[in-house]
């Protein structure tokens, strides 16, 4: 189909062209091989064919530099590669790649998700965020499940001394429903929470103060 090039917008990772019959994004790498501009009479057709037979070593150079800056779920990747442009099956096969290379494992990255975020929330709220990072529900619960009780326990009581240390007047039925509220929103459990609260009113918290993350 050879229609006019009537826009070029930059966007992350590639470029936007509109185009007389809607738009087509370009990997930024593929559109600096073949160089399109605006007002050019483009043949899309065989510019989607120029993608689809270049665009598999582009995006796997693409998904290793992704994995070289941080720690990333499958579903992380496969967005960037589709948002910048790269077709579904190329994707698919970069997929593949890097678990064949054991650049990509969900398991073992929502278990050091779950680890890092430990410290100050608990399993609710560390599951939520690994499922907003695409990784499958099964996964993010068999990776929270890891996480101690004990460890549970002793974050949640730091956080709710810290929080406690910052309220004013008497520790009153509105003021213990505050404390469990915040303790919701963090991610712990009703019964952890219940039971920092009881550990807090019966003087036996040594946890040392380490920051300010109550919310």
């Amino acid at each position: 189909m050879i229609e006019r090039v009537l826009e070029i917008k930059k966007a992350r990772g590639c470029a936007v062209l509109q185009l007389e019959s809607g738009v087509l994004r370009v990997p930024l790498s593929l559109l600096r091989e073949r160089p399109v501009r605006a007002g050019e009479v483009l043949d899309t057709q065989a510019y989607r064919l120029f993608i689809a037979q270049r665009g598999y070593t582009h995006a796997l150079d693409h998904a290793v530099r992704l994995l070289s800056l941080c720690d990333r779920s499958e579903n992380e990747v496969r967005r960037r590669l589709l948002d910048s442009g790269y077709p579904a099956a190329c994707v698919d096969r970069v997929i593949e790649k890097l678990y064949e290379a054991e650049l990509l494992d969900d398991e073992a990255y929502a278990q050091r998700w779950a680890q890092s975020r430990a410290h100050k929330h608990g399993r609710a709220r560390i599951e939520r965020e690994l499922t907003r990072r695409g990784v499958s529900r099964e996964v993010a619960q068999s990776a929270v499940s890891e996480l101690s009780d004990e460890e549970q326990l002793a974050d949640a009581v730091r956080l709710t001394g810290k929080f406690l240390a910052r309220t004013q007047g008497d520790f009153n039925r509105s003021l213990y429903n505050r404390t469990l509220a915040m303790l919701a929103r963090h991610g712990y459990d009703a019964d952890i929470a219940r039971r920092a609260l009881q550990i807090i009113a019966e003087g036996k918290d040594e946890t040392p103060d380490d920051g300010d993350d109550a919310e």
